[in-house]
């Protein structure tokens, strides 16, 4: 006997097992009864619309908002370009035409981030055993020429901050500077986090907000940082400091005394690089960059330096380890003829 599958839609034979018409009849019955449920279930396990409610409810619980949002937004490109198509029929020619749309419409690096995190909703919906194989297994990402750590020197960073007219936002850079932090992690810093006995500050993840590893990293605090934080509070001396200050007070706030906001920063600082005609590839997180390249360069140990920064990886400090042209140019001199 044959038959349509309604989940593959493709024409099957199967045998009664029967000799008599009525048993043959009754067996099928039953059989598309069964076919009908089945395809009823596959439908709403494996349809794109369907599938995101599960892996929405996957990564609220699991990964910081900020994810999440990325997860939203790559399954509606999915559901915009693909269409809401069963997932066990997606193919990579289906995955081929998402990237060719998206690269049309945003970087490669950002393609790149989309194709990587479609490769991870398959494997959430594996985990989740709501599918057995990951479509996007083979898609290969799009070649991206390695991307310049981009500096300031000494010189270009006092020019900055004697052009911030911004008392706090000046004191954001100055912390930037001498701790090299990421931005969301200075904006939420609070000054329970600071311990002025023991010298230290803390990069510790919060109700609403969580590190990039999801790590808590310890920065000593150096005679300049403390310096700054006596400016800030108008102290001389770290005595009784916790009387001056709330504990739960974000370090660094507008005058409303609310905290500032990573967008806020970031747009003031660009503006202030415009001002002093820096090339436009040059941003906030160069300051970062500034700090890790410049303990390299003052020999701090590699694995120091991975621990100030809070990479998870060695690989990611390394990248910061450049040949200069002086030291190429030693080189080839010591070749005569």
């Amino acid at each position: 006997m044959q038959f349509r599958d309604e989940i593959t839609d493709k024409i099957k034979a199967i045998s009664t097992h029967t000799k008599y018409k009525p048993d043959a009849l009754k067996f099928l019955s039953n059989l598309k009864t069964n076919l009908k449920y089945k395809s009823e279930q596959c439908f709403k396990i494996l349809c794109i619309q369907d599938l995101t409610k599960e892996i929405i409810n996957y990564v609220t619980v699991n990964f910081e908002h900020s994810t999440c949002q990325i997860y939203s937004r790559v399954l509606n490109d999915m559901i915009r370009i693909i269409g809401n198509k069963p997932v066990n029929l997606i193919k990579s020619k289906d995955l081929e035409d998402y990237k060719a749309k998206r690269l049309q419409e945003v970087k490669s690096s950002t393609v790149n981030i989309d194709l990587n995190t479609i490769r991870a909703i398959f494997n959430i919906a594996i985990r989740l055993e709501l599918i057995k194989f990951n479509p996007a297994k083979n898609i290969k990402k799009l070649s991206i020429p390695q991307k310049e750590n981009l500096c300031f020197s000494d010189v270009q960073l006092k020019a900055i901050i004697e052009n911030i007219k911004n008392q706090s936002i000046r004191n954001i850079v100055k912390f930037a500077i001498l701790t090299g932090c990421r931005i969301n992690e200075i904006i939420n810093l609070q000054w329970k986090d600071i311990n002025f006995s023991e010298r230290v500050l803390t990069i510790r993840n919060k109700p609403n907000f969580k590190t990039k590893t999801g790590k808590i990293r310890y920065i000593p605090i150096s005679d300049s940082l403390l310096n700054l934080f006596y400016e800030m509070t108008n102290k001389k001396t770290d005595d009784n400091i916790f009387n001056f200050v709330n504990p739960e007070k974000y370090v660094f706030t507008k005058i409303n005394n609310y905290k500032y906001s990573k967008l806020y920063v970031s747009s003031y600082f660009k503006r202030v690089l415009r001002s002093l005609n820096f090339e436009e590839k040059f941003h906030f997180h160069c300051i970062r960059h500034s700090f890790i390249t410049n303990l390299i360069k003052s020999g701090v140990n590699i694995n120091y330096v991975k621990e100030l920064s809070g990479h998870t990886e060695l690989q990611t400090t390394m990248n910061y380890i450049h040949i200069s042209t002086n030291d190429l140019r030693e080189a080839v001199t010591k070749i005569t003829l």
